[in-house]
């Protein structure tokens, strides 16, 4: 905060690094809420001291550059670059230490500090199993190892300047994982750890070169033009390009060192020493299982078609690992549709699970598939979010998993014994299911892809499905699993309920539509969501009258003011009929203007403060309100924006919605904001309102028993988005009655 040495800068940057790699290595151990909050305020700190290191290091460039210069000229002409770096540096300074002050305010670095130091008193006294640790150690390891080696294409190719940068990042990312866990190795991983730093380290000098390659031809045109002398501006100019010059040099030396760095380590088997040195967990891991499965005991969890779904996955290993589960099976579809492919996959790993490829992992790992509309999306989402490492480990998994235990045969993929496309359904004809047993050669056969929960027995054979971990499509939106038991054998079949609304929220937050949100509130498939909007599209504005009747009746029960809503909706309507001519708006946007009125405080019950933002909420979960999941979209943002900021495409509520509903959006909004101004009291002091216009202004007269100061206030308070879009004014005339 001082800002007296550039040092302090650098070393905080590092450290807010280092501890936003170490929390998610250990999520489970921190309570999920506040492991948010942490994480992100950490992010924020991180991008702030970013940018200060970032300058500086630039400053000290320039200058190192300047002993060099032989000439005055040419010196002056780089002291304008310098002062330039040097007054944006002191211009960030204020918003270094705000950020400081607001995370240390916050007392988040404390609360960390406390949660890690109970953690520790409170396992002083218990032995430390190293095993665990160095199991999860080898995934976490592995997955940055393989993010790092899938860019080696990269390698050698020049000129592939993003790559390199991305690369820098994997580099940045293995070794504060390796860092992380390196007490557990012999030796430390010292030498491991070293090399990749060289890597990372020369990999940033490249950065920094393309950072001033980018951005000295701006400078230049920039700073030209408030040059008027010709000659002084050719002179400058040259003194910046012969800077550009020794730029490029330095990064073709940078990126020499670098290839060598590479070929060397590539020919010493680096890398593959790297990864057997890691690989001691996997060996730990897999006698483990072993000896597990010997057991005629265990309890075996089964699971399948996560799809992605952290949330829904982290509350089923709760809870089996609650009820004495040791051993875990997945029958596939780990991915697809759901906003975590990367943390699912890992989380499997981390938990040593046995699992199969499904249908739906190999479509999207082979890009195969022929999708159209939602089904296309989530394909192309899944395939852009998975990391190498994630999309090597889903092809590295067998399409079914034989075992025996307790003297039983157990047979495990995902569609069926024959098919890893063929469904299984509770009501499957037992002559199929003796075809399959059959073709199975097992006396239990675990299957998934349905998505429907059962078990099946008949003449010495059972088939299980375990349900849907994150795609539930049975009406029922509680997470599914199974237990087996051996001795005696036993299956119980567990719905849990789960955080469903951090799922569907974390899915509008990835810019998915919210169909894939509507489809886990709910616990049917995605072709039922489809078919219902299809359904329901018009109904909104042949029954607008039982749409907005039934937001009443729940509206009501959330907030018990109803003749706030009331007098809101009212003045919201009178407004919107006045401005037919200008807005050109009809039936439907009138309809989503009064539910939204009508909504707009629901979000009082949850949280006073925010409470526009928790009522956008309540109208995106509530499945008993009668709209699409388009119109949720639409009458949650008009809700939302009825007070404090405006709408930005940013916004995850925006996010999928075109320009032109987009627009429509802040119209609506930009009138329900007005209207609830001028209820600002709750005291419905506003009796009757006549709306006039012309091309510059909007006035808004009011007819009331009383004085309207504090509605006044609030109105040109709100007039902002209004008078916004609308490119008019609008003026407040208010009469007694």
């Amino acid at each position: 905060m001082k800002s007296d040495d550039i040092e302090y800068v650098h070393k905080m940057r590092v450290t807010s690094r280092r501890l936003r790699a170490a929390l998610p290595l250990f999520r489970v151990c921190f309570p999920g809420k506040e492991f948010k909050q942490w994480a992100n305020q950490l992010k924020k700190i991180t991008r702030q001291l970013a940018n200060a290191r970032d300058l500086d290091v630039q400053i000290a460039f320039i200058e190192q550059y300047t002993k060099k210069l032989k000439t005055a000229t040419e010196k002056a002409y780089l002291e304008t670059l310098l002062k330039d770096h040097k007054n944006c540096r002191e211009s960030i300074q204020s918003s270094v230490v705000s950020g400081l002050e607001k995370i240390e305010a916050s007392g988040i670095l404390q609360s960390i500090s406390n949660f890690c130091e109970q953690i520790s008193t409170e396992q002083s006294n218990a032995s430390f199993n190293s095993n665990q640790v160095i199991e999860k150690a080898h995934w976490h390891i592995s997955f940055r190892l393989d993010d790092f080696l899938s860019m080696e294409k990269y390698v050698y190719l020049e000129n592939k300047q993003l790559k390199h940068h991305q690369m820098q990042i994997y580099a940045k990312k293995l070794r504060y994982t390796m860092e992380a866990f390196a007490p557990l190795y012999k030796d430390k991983l010292t030498k491991e750890i070293e090399t990749i730093t060289a890597f990372q380290d020369v990999l940033g000098e490249m950065h920094d070169c393309d950072v001033w390659l980018a951005y000295i031809p701006k400078f230049i045109d920039k700073t030209k033009a408030k040059i008027k002398a010709k000659e002084e501006s050719t002179k400058f100019e040259k003194a910046l390009l012969n800077f550009l010059a020794y730029i490029k040099g330095q990064r073709r030396d940078h990126y020499n060192q670098f290839v060598r760095l590479w070929t060397k380590n590539k020919n010493n088997n680096f890398f593959v020493k790297l990864r057997k040195t890691t690989n001691t967990g996997l060996t730990m891991s897999k006698a483990k299982t072993k000896q597990l499965l010997a057991n005629p005991d265990v309890k075996i969890a089964v699971l399948s078609d996560v799809h992605a779904n952290l949330q829904a996955l982290e509350k089923v290993f709760e809870d089996a690992e609650g009820r004495g589960v040791e051993i875990f099976l997945n029958a596939g579809d780990t991915i697809g549709f759901g906003p975590y492919p990367n943390e699912v996959v890992e989380m499997l790993c981390e938990k040593n699970v046995l699992s199969v490829v499904g249908n739906y992992d190999l479509e999207v790992i082979e890009g195969k598939a022929k999708a159209k509309g939602e089904k296309k999306i989530a394909l192309e989402f899944a395939k852009k979010e998975l990391a190498k490492s994630c999309e090597g480990y889903l092809q590295s998994l067998p399409h079914e998993l034989r075992l025996e235990i307790a003297g039983k045969k157990l047979l495990m993929t995902h569609g069926s014994p024959r098919s890893i496309e063929e469904h299984i359904y509770h009501d499957t004809p037992v002559e199929q299911l003796t075809a399959l047993a059959d073709t199975a050669k097992a006396e239990v056969i675990i299957v998934g892809h349905s998505h429907d929960q059962f078990l099946n027995q008949a003449d010495g054979f059972c088939f299980v499905n375990p349900g849907s971990v994150g795609r539930p499509g049975d009406g029922n939106p509680q997470t599914a699993y199974a237990i087996l038991s051996f001795n005696p054998f036993n299956v119980e079949l567990i719905r849990l309920d789960y955080d469903i609304a951090a799922a569907a929220g974390a899915l509008r937050k990835k810019a998915l539509p919210e169909s894939f949100a509507q489809m886990l509130l709910r616990g049917v498939s995605l072709e039922a969501i489809i078919e219902e909007d299809c359904t329901e599209e018009d109904a909104m504005v042949q029954n607008c009258k039982e749409t907005a009747e039934a937001s009443q009746e729940i509206s009501k029960t959330y907030w018990q003011d109803t003749e706030h809503y009331t007098q809101v909706t009212r003045i919201a309507l009178e407004i919107f009929d006045g401005l037919t001519d200008v807005h050109h708006l009809g039936k439907r946007e009138r309809c989503w203007l009064e539910c939204a009125a009508i909504l707009h405080d629901a979000g009082l019950s949850k949280n006073r403060r925010g409470h526009h933002k928790e009522s956008a909420k309540l109208i995106l979960n509530d499945t008993r309100l009668p709209f699409t999941s388009q119109e949720r979209r639409i009458v949650a943002s008009i809700a939302r924006y009825h007070r404090k900021g405006l709408p930005k495409q940013k916004h995850y509520n925006l996010a999928t919605l075109d320009r032109l509903t987009v627009n429509k959006v802040k119209i609506l909004a930009g009138i329900l904001r007005v209207a609830d101004g001028l209820d600002y009291t709750h005291q419905s002091i506003v009796k009757s309102l006549n709306i006039k216009w012309d091309t510059k202004r909007v006035i808004a007269e009011c007819v009331s028993e009383s004085e309207l100061t504090l509605e006044e206030q609030a109105f040109n308070k709100k007039k902002d988005l209004f008078e916004k879009i609308f490119a008019r004014k609008m003026v407040l005339v208010w009469k007694r009655q």
